[in-house]
């Protein structure tokens, strides 16, 4: 027999060196490389197919390519087929497979035809890239976009409808100012019908504002509660009162079935009063002229009191219950250009609620059949000595109204008109009141003269309402009230350390300043 020649060994070597080098590659490659028959039957099996799809060589070899296949996606096959008879190449096609535990990974497909030493197609070679990483992130990626041009598109309509919201309440004002400008000899009985619409739209416009400063102060953790043991029924027959006009004004039907034998709640009152006012605003609000408004208290096992407010109005879609709490929800559109407000109200019912330990839940068998909100607050063991009735709120003591004994207050205010209401408000008290609207004057006035309190606004010109406190408490003995339109805890933190007593958040009436100036004019 002939040997081959030193020559002819040459080429051998390096050919089979090659494909070595080349069968390496292969087998460390990180993406799946597979070789198979024009029947689709699987002829080579890399480690990367192994990683990506969970099945050895030993399990694929010989097994149609269809084993990797989605149900829905079995037509991909013959087509690809089709194409590779052609001689077609299947370019970075992307698409599902399915893995050997069931789960779905993203893949990249190229598939090449495979020709023999003649030109014929013999087969076909299949290089998957598993995407699932990219493709996951091209999910999220929308999902994020869609997300944030759903909030741009909240915020439009929450602007709008802050901007309607706001002005609405201001329109009536204006109006009766106007009126009452222009018509001083009004008869006394539509004088004080002006006067009381005005004050009530200018409530409005104050709770609107409180809403927005709840919702803030909720998101940032900077709500503080102070717990005490709360007569829960007793709140609910003062928020009851408190509404009585709006009740009576739409012919309302209000039910009280305060069943409950253990109503004594852990709570901070201003609060629980806050979450059970808004509830029953809302069933006021959205309960039609001759309505009927229930309100049911019973006890459930392991000391809880539950609270429904039940009402016969406008009901609630089912498929707004889901997002019924979410901050600036309030159904649909119509629905607050109908009953109005911020759609805040119920976002901040339900933190509050959860930050008394409780849960809050609405129900309604759809639109116009009524909604049910039921509040579930636990209770705790009545105290006989916790059970004195509640001191009347002291009035201004007599000796403010002393003539021989009248106490001195220095108001600061650069808000002229707000400056001269306050002046009025105080000498009703029967105070001696002298006026400031600038540091510089407050602090020349107290430089000159003794005063008993200081109400000071935050927000001066020339400094802060913090300086002027500061100052006079350097040289005199003096009580002092902040008033200020910032209300969060960081503003009262800030006058309580200028050494201010009390911190009151405008706008204020004369009964919320006859309230604070009390304690402090003894």
């Amino acid at each position: 027999m002939t040997q081959p020649s030193q020559e002819g060994r040459q080429p051998l070597q390096e050919q089979g060196e090659a494909q070595a080098r080349l069968a390496a590659i292969v087998e460390s490659s990180d993406d799946a490389i597979v070789s198979k028959t024009l029947t689709g039957v699987v002829t080579s099996w890399n480690k990367g197919a192994q990683r990506i799809f969970g099945y050895t060589a030993a399990e694929m070899v010989g097994r149609p390519i269809s084993v990797l296949f989605p149900p829905e996606r079995l037509n991909e096959e013959p087509q690809i087929l089709a194409r590779l008879h052609r001689g077609e190449r299947v370019d970075h096609f992307e698409t599902v497979r399915v893995t050997k535990d069931g789960r779905l990974v993203d893949v990249s497909v190229t598939i090449s035809p495979v020709r023999d030493a003649t030109g014929k197609i013999v087969g076909a070679s299949k290089i998957a890239r598993d995407i699932t990483g990219r493709k996951q992130a091209e999910r999220d990626l929308r999902a994020a976009r869609d997300a944030a041009e759903s909030a741009n598109k909240a915020k439009d309509h929450f602007l709008s409808v802050l901007s309607h919201e706001l002005r609405t309440p201001l329109t009536p004002v204006l109006a009766a100012v106007s009126l009452i400008q222009e018509t001083p000899d009004l008869p006394a009985a539509e004088l004080a019908g002006h006067v009381g619409m005005i004050r009530r739209n200018i409530e409005t416009e104050a709770r609107l504002v409180d809403d927005l400063l709840d919702v803030t102060r909720i998101a940032r953790g900077k709500v503080r509660l102070q717990f005490e043991e709360v007569d829960a029924h007793a709140a609910v027959r003062n928020v009851v009162g408190m509404l009585q006009s709006d009740v009576d004004a739409k012919g309302l039907a209000v039910t009280l079935a305060l069943r409950a034998k253990d109503h004594q709640v852990w709570a901070d009152p201003g609060r629980f009063q806050q979450v059970l006012l808004n509830l029953l605003t809302n069933a006021v609000k959205f309960t039609p002229e001759e309505g009927t408004i229930t309100v049911r208290t019973a006890n459930e096992a392991g000391r809880s009191l539950k609270i429904e407010v039940s009402d016969s109005g406008a009901g609630i879609e089912p498929d707004v219950l889901p997002r019924l709490f979410r901050p600036f929800e309030q159904g649909e559109r119509t629905v607050t250009r109908k009953f109005g407000g911020l759609g805040l109200g119920l976002s901040i019912v339900r933190s509050l609620v959860e930050m008394h330990g409780g849960s809050i839940a609405a129900a309604s068998d759809g639109a116009g059949k009524g909604a049910t909100f039921a509040l579930r607050v636990g209770t705790v063991e009545r105290d006989a000595a916790r059970q004195a009735a509640s001191p009347a709120m002291p009035a201004v003591p007599a000796a403010a109204a002393d003539a021989t004994k009248r106490l001195r207050v220095l108001v600061v205010e650069d808000h002229d008109d707000t400056r001269k209401m306050l002046g009025l408000m105080l000498r009703s008290f029967g105070f001696d009141v002298t006026a400031a609207g600038t540091v510089r004057e407050a602090v020349a006035l107290a430089d000159g003269q003794a005063f008993d309190l200081l109400l000071s606004d935050i927000g001066l010109p020339d400094g802060s309402g913090h300086d002027v406190m500061r100052h006079v408490r350097g040289r005199q003995n003096i009580r002092g009230i902040a008033l200020s339109g910032f209300g969060q805890d960081d503003d009262l933190r800030r006058s309580q350390e200028a050494g201010f007593e009390q911190h009151l958040t405008k706008p204020i009436n004369l009964q919320t300043l006859r309230e604070a100036v009390a304690p402090l004019a003894g």
